[in-house]
């Protein structure tokens, strides 16, 4: 099993603290971290941010439904969300944005250039993603409210 810098784990974990409780009020609980094989099943919303710089390869923020409609709920002080309509795919594309943009500056912070580039969402059934030739590493976040977000971290360093 090849060998993950705790270094570069460390900002994403931090970030996902930072924004979730900023703009949503969810704390959560960090689940066992682990290498992920690079072809793997998803759940039903998958938002996908790449990364450019030191460091390269991409982000995948995997999900139920239902989970995302939560909070995306939550985001918009508490509206319900019974459909995950444009509105609750741009609040969860935003929510993975903002981690992402706050993990890039903790990463510049520590003299690290990652840049990166605008949410992808995707929404299905029974999806499979591949991230060949990268790391790929589960950081599961169990939020207070039972529900679950598979911060799936996929690179390489440059």
């Amino acid at each position: 099993m090849a060998s993950v810098n705790v270094e570069y784990i460390n900002p994403f974990i931090q970030a996902s603290q930072q924004v979730l409780k900023q703009v949503a009020n969810i704390e959560f609980k960090l689940g066992k971290v682990y290498i992920k094989e690079p072809t793997y099943k998803v759940d039903q919303v998958v938002v996908i941010i790449g990364m450019t710089g030191n460091i390269k390869g991409q982000v995948n923020f995997c999900m139920s439904i239902e989970t995302a409609k939560k909070i995306a709920s939550m985001m918009m002080g508490g509206f319900p969300v019974s459909d995950f309509d444009e509105l609750a795919k741009s609040a969860i594309g935003e929510m993975a944005n903002m981690i992402m943009g706050n993990t890039s500056t903790l990463f510049s912070q520590k003299g690290l250039k990652v840049e990166i580039t605008p949410p992808s969402i995707l929404i299905g059934e029974n999806m499979t993603l591949s991230t060949s030739k990268m790391i790929n590493i589960c950081v599961p976040l169990l939020l207070d409210n039972g529900d679950k977000i598979d911060m799936d971290v996929a690179f390489m360093e440059n």
